[in-house]
């Protein structure tokens, strides 16, 4: 009887030592026993840039020799490991450069965009403030030239003079309210966008630093999507509810895209280069996520 009870405050004394030792490993350690015989996974991002990229196999066989050398992290890298390291990341710093191009080409385009949105609004202020001035004059001037006329009696020609002022400022209010409603128009300049690429308009010529990867990108099923669409799909809705997209007409889309046929010229307003710009930036914010993704599949990977 005695023996058992020591064989059990024996037993309960080494399960004790044993839980205070794994509680005072380091992390490090503690990491190694919780992943040992679990297999590591790719998050969805770092799983769809590898697919994009093509080199699915090569990371899932790198994870593979990352799994079997846990426990053991100094032992050197194998040449095969070392190999598919370099190879993972050649492509994924291949593909940040194309995502900072095409990136890049989208501030050039949006430089442009607020630069001709500007243009057209400083024309229509210019116009405006000249309509404002002329009307602030116009009634200045027969209001003091009536003031004589009711002081020496003669009250119909004061009142001619005040009618004749009042009917000139609501000329030019209507002259102003016509120019705010209407605006200007600007010819579209530069190269087409990469809102080509989004909305599926045939351009004249390939464009200057064009990704087909991005673009594959962008026509690609986001990780976790339940609706199935795509990520073009979902900027196209996207702008219909904000009422940037009500016309899918061929040539309303050219505008918004800036793809100038040749021989014919379109003319763009302010209201157009707001649209514009909005969906550039949509776009451009799209495409930035592949960044994560690739910084998902470096890390996955133990490159960065």
């Amino acid at each position: 009887m005695l023996a058992r009870k020591l064989k059990g405050i024996f037993l309960a004394f080494i399960i004790l030592f044993m839980q205070f030792g794994i509680l005072n490993k380091p992390a490090a350690a503690l990491d190694r026993i919780q992943l040992e015989g679990q297999a590591v996974a790719l998050t969805p991002g770092a799983r769809e840039a590898a697919n994009l990229l093509g080199i699915l196999p090569k990371v899932e066989r790198l994870l593979q020799l990352k799994q079997q050398r846990q426990g053991n992290e100094t032992a050197p890298l194998s040449d095969e490991e070392l190999g598919l390291k370099v190879d993972v990341l050649d492509k994924v710093l291949g593909a940040s450069m194309e995502v900072r191009m095409v990136s890049g080409r989208i501030d050039r385009d949006l430089s442009w965009a607020f630069a001709g949105q500007g243009a057209l609004n400083a024309k229509q202020q210019k116009i405006l403030n000249t309509i404002f001035t002329v009307n602030f004059m116009q009634i200045g001037t027969l209001g003091v030239l009536s003031g004589p006329a009711f002081l020496n009696g003669r009250g119909a020609l004061g009142s001619e003079l005040l009618l004749l002022a009042s009917s000139i400022g609501l000329v030019l209010s209507m002259l102003a309210f016509a120019q705010t409603n209407i605006g200007y128009k600007k010819a579209v300049d530069g190269d087409a966008t990469i809102l080509t690429d989004v909305l599926k308009v045939q351009k004249p010529v390939s464009t200057e630093h064009e990704s087909k990867l991005v673009v594959k990108f962008l026509d690609s099923v986001p990780p976790g999507t339940r609706d199935g669409k795509t990520r073009s799909q979902a900027l196209i809705e996207n702008w219909k509810k904000g009422k940037y997209l009500r016309n899918m007409s061929e040539p309303n889309l050219k505008k918004l895209s800036a793809v100038v046929p040749s021989g014919k010229k379109y003319k763009i307003g302010a209201a157009e280069f707001n649209k514009r710009i909005r969906m550039l930036f949509d776009t451009q914010y799209t495409i930035e996520l592949f960044h994560e993704q690739l910084v998902e599949l470096l890390r996955a990977a133990e490159i960065s």
